[in-house]
């Protein structure tokens, strides 16, 4: 994972802010507004993790949907390796998306029923128009993503309701990884699982990273999974952030009283936070 930054960072987020109007909460009154990020800045290198943390409301999902451009900023900048993506369309777009996917918090509703797997882990190469020679191609990559899971080829031919929930989740990765992408935005992905399934995940992720040199932009309330994955926290509040740095630094000398609420909040969070190293 060691890389020379001279080249642009991965990721780039740069005064970033979103803006929701309100309906009128009466006849004669103004609509409102809600400020759901605000002034939002970091920077995430190839190979790197990055943990983004807050309560629920404190913006990460929006976040999340900026940094894919599924949303537009009402102010600052997404650059993918130096790229705006939110200035991007048509094909521009579609070239800057084959290097970023999302992996969703639900791998029950993330993922068609009415489709089989081959459908929806090739979903990705369809959408983006990327060419591929006929049925057979389509297939064998889509056969290689899921044994990169841990999934059998078999299984291409199955339906989402014929898996366990972390089998989805497994799917969900595959459907990611089938563009070959730099980075994976992984909004609270596997917070919907039990908790032993949630760790084969976890480490089918970083072994994951370790083969390709991913980076992932982790969304989660579980600062347990924050500290096993990312190099780099950052702590949202109300859509500001409160403090980011070194994920050993904020979790073990914490500045912001709001972290630090949020560290006292997890059940043994001494043992997360205070005695385990960073990756």
């Amino acid at each position: 994972m060691n890389r020379s930054f001279s080249s642009p960072p991965l990721l780039q987020v740069q005064h970033l802010g979103r803006r929701f109007a309100l309906p009128r909460a009466g006849l004669f009154q103004s609509p409102g507004a809600l400020q759901a990020l605000s002034d939002v800045s970091f920077t995430l290198h190839a190979g790197k993790n990055l943990g983004v943390v807050g309560e629920s409301g404190s913006g990460k999902s929006t976040l999340a949907r900026l940094v894919m451009a599924l949303d537009q900023p009402t102010a600052g900048q997404v650059l993918f390796k130096g790229e705006d993506v939110h200035r991007a369309s048509g094909q521009g777009l579609r070239q800057l998306r084959r290097g970023f996917q999302m992996v969703f918090q639900d791998p029950y509703g993330s993922l068609d029923p009415r489709q089989k797997v081959l459908a929806i882990v090739t979903e990705p190469l369809q959408t983006l128009r990327t060419a591929v020679d006929g049925r057979s191609e389509m297939r064998e990559l889509a056969a290689q993503a899921l044994d990169e899971v841990g999934l059998r080829t078999a299984d291409l031919d199955k339906y989402p309701h014929e898996f366990s929930g972390g089998q989805r989740q497994r799917i969900a990765i595959a459907r990611a990884l089938i563009t070959r992408p730099a980075l994976i935005v992984a909004d609270e992905p596997v917070s919907a699982l039990d908790v032993s399934v949630q760790a084969q995940v976890l480490n089918l992720m970083m072994d994951l990273q370790d083969r390709y040199g991913l980076s992932y932009l982790l969304v989660s309330h579980d600062l347990a999974v924050v500290n096993l994955m990312c190099h780099d926290v950052l702590v949202l509040q109300s859509g500001s952030v409160v403090e980011q740095g070194p994920a050993e630094q904020i979790f073990r000398r914490a500045e912001h009283p709001y972290t630090r609420t949020l560290l006292a909040a997890v059940p043994g969070q001494a043992s997360i936070g205070l005695t385990q190293e960073t990756p």
